[in-house]
């Protein structure tokens, strides 16, 4: 509908006043001015409105909610204004199979967490990082990701495992914290003729086993030049474990010899383990901060510290563990410069320590960062700051399987029913098979 202006006539009247007293061809705008110039009256153009910045999407993706990414996702946002990072979560049942299909018809993110292995690095799935990264990280943490001495994922916050103790109890025994696996027995022989059981232990479970055996492994061998290498060649075929392993397996038999380790654990669960550590009844229990928020839950008033895992050696001693993801570039990014700048931006302390602000309770791989962790992991500090975290059946391959297989190996060993020599033999039986099928 069309609408009616009406002007007031004592409007008109001042408007035809204004009009008569400005000459016609007059620039000035007020009567004050003596002089001026033509762009005094010029009616000011229109000032456009800066065009928005085109942002080039990169596409990230991984098996972790965004709750998960979602500090690193704003530090992106913040420093990276000509980017838009995208995450895609795929639920960890398909996340694998998803992200291969996607791989092979030549699409897929522009980052990738995880599915870095041998056969997709052959494939050609994967950008070479070698010359722009390796140097920036722990080889414990980008040693899961490397093949034929190239670099293919950048490694995220580590999950680990430790020696967790019970504070007030080691402090009623006057018992100080073991740095070598004979202070340990000292201290586990002082708990005893007090009645409180040394160290949890959910024996039931292989994996429980094997990981037990795996600290003391980690700093008497694989924890070493040697030994990594070893551990690498173990993986391809090159090399087996009775050769190398045996010493560290009849070592850690110590633990039976001290009564720490018993056969009618081998019934135990991890729960079970979990409140005889929270009761008191056991003084240590070797897991990691996912098992914290339980901790808490039934013994709030409990305190908690942690040691790393130990050896026959001394030292910082290691943290079983690895990455919780490594992320890799998609060689057929059509992204790949503002991909770099994701990266170079997560390989920084600022990336670092955004990632870890919503995976609390890991350590950094990248060189020079170290976390505020909780006191709860005060003891374990100089593990960390060594980059002491690893976890050896990464670098296994297809042959990682056979980790089962040693820890089923380790129960039977307790049961006394097999030697260490017997048990490693098996498992390099088992790789072998895994590595055939594989070809």
């Amino acid at each position: 509908m069309k609408r009616t202006w009406l002007i007031p006539t004592t409007a008109l009247l001042a408007l035809s006043i204004l009009i008569t007293g400005c000459s016609s061809n007059s620039t000035n705008n007020s009567s004050t001015k003596e002089s001026a110039t033509p762009n005094d009256t010029a009616t000011p153009k229109e000032s456009k409105a800066p065009e928005p910045v085109k942002k080039v999407k990169v596409r990230l993706s991984y098996w972790n909610k965004e709750d998960s990414v979602k500090a690193l996702l704003q530090l992106f946002k913040d420093k990276l204004p000509d980017i838009d990072v995208e995450y895609q979560f795929i639920d960890n049942k398909t996340y694998v199979d998803v992200i291969k299909t996607q791989l092979a018809a030549g699409e897929g993110p522009d980052i990738i967490g995880g599915v870095i292995d041998a056969n997709t690095v052959k494939t050609g799935y994967f950008e070479d990082l070698t010359e722009r990264y390796a140097s920036k990280y722990y080889e414990t943490g980008t040693s899961t990701a490397t093949f034929d001495n190239k670099l293919y994922g950048l490694p995220q916050a580590s999950w680990f495992n430790g020696v967790y103790y019970n504070v007030d109890l080691f402090a009623k025994y006057d018992l100080k914290i073991p740095t070598t696996l004979d202070e340990y027995f000292q201290v586990a022989d002082v708990l005893k003729k007090n009645g409180i059981k040394p160290q949890a232990i959910g024996l039931k479970n292989p994996n429980v086993a094997g990981q037990s055996f795996l600290g003391l492994a980690l700093n008497d061998f694989i924890g070493t030049t040697e030994g990594k290498k070893w551990n690498d060649d173990f993986g391809k075929g090159n090399s087996k474990m009775v050769d190398a392993l045996e010493p560290s397996l009849t070592t850690w038999t110590e633990y039976l010899k001290h009564g720490v380790f018993t056969k009618d654990m081998l019934g135990l669960e991890e729960e079970q383990a979990i409140d005889e550590f929270t009761s008191g009844k056991a003084a240590m229990f070797q897991a990691g901060p996912w098992y914290m928020e339980t901790f808490k839950q039934k013994a709030p008033d409990m305190k908690i510290d942690m040691f790393p895992n130990l050896g026959t050696k001394g030292g910082p001693g290691w943290m079983v563990g690895g990455p919780g993801v490594s992320f890799g570039l998609n060689a057929k990014s059509k992204v790949k410069d503002a991909a770099y700048k994701v990266l170079d931006l997560l390989s920084t302390p600022e990336g670092q320590n955004a990632y870890w602000v919503d995976n609390k309770g890991g350590s950094s791989f990248l060189k020079g960062v170290t976390f505020e962790m909780p006191a709860e992991y005060n003891g374990a500090q100089e593990a960390f700051k060594a980059g002491n975290v690893m976890y050896p059946v990464n670098n296994w391959g297809v042959a990682g399987p056979a980790f089962s297989d040693l820890g089923k190996g380790i129960q039977e060993i307790i049961a006394g029913t097999k030697t260490p020599r017997q048990v490693l033999e098996a498992v390099d039986k088992k790789a072998v098979e895994l590595l055939e099928k594989s070809k």
